[in-house]
């Protein structure tokens, strides 16, 4: 401001002055000097229709200065520390090089809600990271012959610059990517930690393969057709050695920790996880095997519902596809029972865990019936009809281990053992159980079908699982000291086979045994990239720890996350391996919180509109369709086309690309337009048409702003009592929208709704006159109050507005707008679940509502003892929801409230609600209203 001074005052000034003037500017400054204050400051004058290309040079002013605000502002809440914090996460992205609208939308989700937190005087943290490991990074560096790591750190700078044109406030300086050692160090950490625990194991086993990724996949990562979830290839079973993580060791307390989480946010995916854990009815046993040379590497996990016959177990049968059904273990004997019937007895002993014996091996066609979903049962002929065929075929001796106990008419134990002897069937399986636990042999609560995580990936670009192989002393963890073990560099791309650049790196692969200094290789196999992505929630809050993953102090502080925000695809997998994760860390003293995320916003996937020919499926570009007579057809041919949304990619031609629409529509307008209309959980169908509703109800705003800013000439001045008069009705809607707009904002996150409330008050704020609104002070609170409650959502429309105004300090510094202590709220009366009566009551009183006091003010309604009458209240409830709105409910039995009161008003009230329903977000109103 300076040199522009300087040139107004001497137009003849040296080119010298000039030079050491804009020496001494910053960039920042050089920038400010070519720009104006505001879009009004520059002609002093309040443009009279907001048009897109106003919106974008209001953008062009304040985007700048936003982002700077932004900076210091995330710097300034590392010292907020006596505030109460709110921990907003989004699911970090993969980086492929390009943000596309799903990202749009979970990521202006949570802007949003941060802007909109730090406004209620909270601390927040809102980070940002990549979750950078993993096949799709590697085959895309495959493609274009170029290091994974280049491929991916390049991707990550030019995402990081879209973020920031979408105008999001992240905490950039917790950033991280799952590829940097730094972090992967602390990955490594845990999975030792794991293993020290027993629940990082490598077995031998039937795996699934992706014969085009050439890696294992998990079950989860499976479709229900066979098919890879990357790939899509159908994938083959190999047997390999692999590693685990024993999720099944938590998984009766994942499942019992769903009933913890809020039912209504949480709903698809408690479905989904409560189905794939199952309910936890039986546990498993690990029974070490030897063969004729000697004990097996592996040893075998076998499920049963009745723990307490562990020790009564004469043989352990297996199925015919069991991996142990190999000719080199058959014995001589085989008993035929028909054609497809065999039994086999196997020169294989299994050990006892509890009682030390070692015990026949079957292979039992006979048992397979009574396997359910398993591939290997304890034969215990004590309890199964079965089992005693079964053991008669091989001569097998059994013992009965149960005896009838009249007294408490339960079988009990008859045993040597005299830590279960004497005791009821159901006393000993929960000492069983304990003592598996305690020496490591399994006992944990399961259902019959869940496994556990097989994390092994024969993949380059992923976590190396931090394990040394020596001949003498076998798997040994790398010391925690030598964390982390880094990828080697390599000059070329992964060649797609298998691990093969960890294979041919002997420099790297061939190292000294920590244990015993010989020889040994390190693990080649690395982790699933679902591994780096389970506990990424917790690095955000101490990212430059050097001794922990995060100080157990910054995780009691802020953990819980208080909004977690992704799509419900990840519901299965990310969900499930993040929970355990957090258990784990848990139950070893880490952290203190075992479920990581209070509030859980699934959003709906953004779909795109497409165009097919009918005859042959082919996809056409939008700009190959036309409309003729109402149809769509091919342009040049006139073949018919079928028009759909759908999930948008490039081969359907029906992607959009968030960077066309800031160009054309700018950041505000798309961040607006992404949060309208459409439930965040809903699927959005994607139209540019969705910009003219926005731009039409901001331009209202805007003509609310003008007033005030324009001051107008008017004819006639509104009298006093004009303006009591309207100040008590502006004051009267103004609270009952705020009340709902705040409601949505905390408990239901039906943003499009919240959005719909800001659209009334503006309509209803436009019906005031012009002489009234230019001397009303609550107009112009109002409007303030309006203005602040978009800036969350559009930040730079709303920095100029407040600006205009003439308002001091920032707008997103200002509070969030509260209900007046003295509004009127309703509490509503329900007898036997029939609303029955409304009334009004002040905002302070409603607060502090209990039933006592309720069924006073209720009981003062002229037609409440009317509906009444003599019977009695056999139950009262008080629903308070603070600022907004309270319910009595009452159970009156006898009471037909269809046959009592005002039946037209209760006619209307049915009407309403049926009006209410209407619309998709009213419905997950009043659905979580219920809840």
């Amino acid at each position: 401001m300076m040199l522009v001074q300087m040139l107004k005052n001497s137009p003849t000034l040296t080119w010298c002055v000039i030079r050491h003037t804009l020496h001494n500017c910053n960039v920042q400054q050089l920038r400010h000097l070519c720009v104006p204050a505001s879009l009004y400051e520059k002609d002093k004058k309040w443009v009279d229709k907001l048009t897109k290309e106003t919106m974008l040079d209001i953008e062009n002013i304040w985007k700048e200065r936003l982002a700077d605000y932004d900076t210091k502002r995330s710097s300034r809440t590392q010292i907020e520390d006596d505030k109460k914090k709110f921990y907003v996460l989004s699911m970090f992205p993969y980086p492929s090089g390009k943000l596309h609208m799903g990202h749009v939308r979970v990521y202006t989700i949570s802007d949003m809600m941060a802007r909109y937190h730090r406004m209620l005087g909270h601390k927040v943290i809102h980070p940002m990271g990549w979750d950078a490991f993993g096949l799709p990074a590697e085959n895309a560096a495959i493609e274009r012959n170029l290091h994974p790591k280049d491929w991916t750190y390049r991707n990550i700078d030019v995402m990081k610059e879209q973020l920031k044109s979408l105008c999001c406030a992240f905490d950039w300086d917790r950033e991280l990517a799952t590829c940097d050692p730094q972090y992967y160090r602390w990955t490594q950490y845990i999975f030792l930690k794991m293993y020290e625990a027993g629940l990082a194991y490598q077995k031998q086993a039937s795996v699934n393969w992706d014969p085009i990724d050439n890696t294992v996949l998990a079950d989860e990562q499976i479709d229900n057709d066979g098919n890879s979830w990357r790939s899509g290839a159908k994938v083959e079973k190999k047997y390999l050695r692999q590693w685990y993580l024993k999720t099944t060791s938590l998984a009766q307390d994942l499942y019992a920790g769903l009933d913890t989480v809020r039912s209504d946010l949480w709903k698809e995916v408690i479905t989904l996880q409560k189905h794939w854990i199952g309910e936890c009815t039986g546990c498993r046993f690990d029974f070490k095997l030897v063969g004729p040379e000697g004990e097996l590497e592996d040893p075998l996990s076998v499920f049963t519902l009745n723990p307490e016959t562990l020790c009564g177990t004469s043989h352990i049968a297996l199925s015919t596809n069991h991996r142990l059904n190999i000719p080199e273990y058959y014995t001589e004997t085989e008993t035929v029972l028909s054609t497809q019937d065999r039994e086999v007895m196997l020169n294989v002993k299994a050990r006892n865990p509890l009682t030390n014996e070692l015990i026949p091996v079957v292979m039992s066609k006979l048992s397979e019936e009574i396997m359910d979903t398993n591939d290997c049962c304890l034969g215990t002929p004590c309890d199964s009809e079965t089992h005693r065929k079964v053991a008669e075929l091989h001569g097998i001796e059994w013992r009965n281990i149960f005896s009838r106990n009249d007294s408490c008419n339960e079988q009990v134990m008859m045993t040597d053992d005299k830590r279960i002897n004497g005791l009821t069937r159901t006393k000993a399986a929960e000492v069983i159980e304990n003592i598996a636990k305690d020496e490591g042999f399994g006992g944990y609560k399961v259902s019959p079908n869940l496994r556990d995580w097989l994390i092994s990936r024969q993949r380059y670009w992923g976590t190396p699982i931090p394990i040394i192989h020596c001949k003498t002393c076998k798997a040994v963890p790398v010391p925690y000291e030598d964390l982390p073990v880094v990828l080697p560099e390599t000059s070329k791309p992964n060649t797609g086979v298998g691990h093969s650049v960890l294979l041919e790196n002997e420099e790297w692969l061939n190292v000294k045994c920590p244990k015993c200094g010989g020889d040994a290789k390190r693990e080649t196999d690395t982790m699933d990239t679902f591994v780096d992505s389970s506990w990424y929630f917790l690095r955000y809050l101490d990212p430059n720890n050097t001794s922990l993953p995060v100080s157990r102090e910054l995780a009691e502080k802020y953990m819980p996350v208080d909004l977690y925000i992704g799509g419900v695809e990840h519901a299965y997998l990310h969900l499930y391996y993040a929970r355990f994760f957090n258990y784990f860390l848990t139950n070893i003293g880490m952290i203190d919180h075992c479920e990581p995320f209070v509030n859980l916003l699934t959003q709906g996937m953004v779909k795109g509109e497409s165009y097919k020919i009918k005859k042959t499926g082919v996809y056409i570009p939008p700009s190959d369709a036309e409309k003729i007579d109402g149809k769509y057809v091919q342009k040049g041919t006139g073949e018919k086309l079928i028009v759909a949304y759908e999930k948008m990619s490039k081969s359907k031609h029906n992607g959009v690309d968030p960077q066309d629409l800031f160009r054309e529509f700018g950041a505000d307008m798309t961040r607006l337009c992404i949060l309208s209309n459409v439930s965040p959980k809903s699927e959005r169908n994607w139209n540019n048409e969705v910009y003219v509703g926005v731009q039409k109800w901001l331009n209202r705003v805007w003509s609310l702003v003008g007033v005030l800013v324009n001051e107008p000439t008017i004819k006639t001045k509104a009298t006093e009592e004009q303006i009591s008069q309207w100040d008590k009705k502006i004051k009267t809607f103004r609270n009952k929208y705020l009340a709902e707009i705040n409601y949505h904002m905390e408990v239901t996150f039906l943003f499009n709704t919240a959005i719909s409330r800001l659209h009334e008050l503006t309509s209803d704020l436009k019906k005031v006159p012009v002489e009234v609104a230019i001397e009303s002070e609550e107009y112009k609170h109002s409007v303030l109050n309006l203005i602040k409650m978009i800036s969350p959502n559009a930040p730079m429309f709303s920095m100029e507005c407040w600006s205009a105004l003439k308002q001091e300090g920032h707008v997103l510094d200002q509070d969030w707008p509260s209900v007046d202590e003295d509004a009127e709220l309703e509490l509503t009366v329900l007898c036997n679940g029939e609303v029955v009566g409304h009334t009004s009551i002040l905002c302070k009183d409603l607060n502090s509502l209990d039933v006592d006091k309720a069924m006073t003010i209720a009981r003062n309604q002229n037609t409440f003892d009317d509906i009444l009458g003599s019977h009695e209240i056999k139950h009262k409830k008080l629903s308070v929801i603070e600022n907004w709105k309270a319910s009595l409910m009452l159970k009156v039995p006898g009471l037909k409230t269809n046959e009592k009161g005002d039946k037209k008003g209760k006619k209307g009230d049915k009407s309403k609600k049926n009006k209410a329903a209407k619309t998709e977000s009213d419905k997950e109103k009043i659905s979580s209203n219920v809840s």
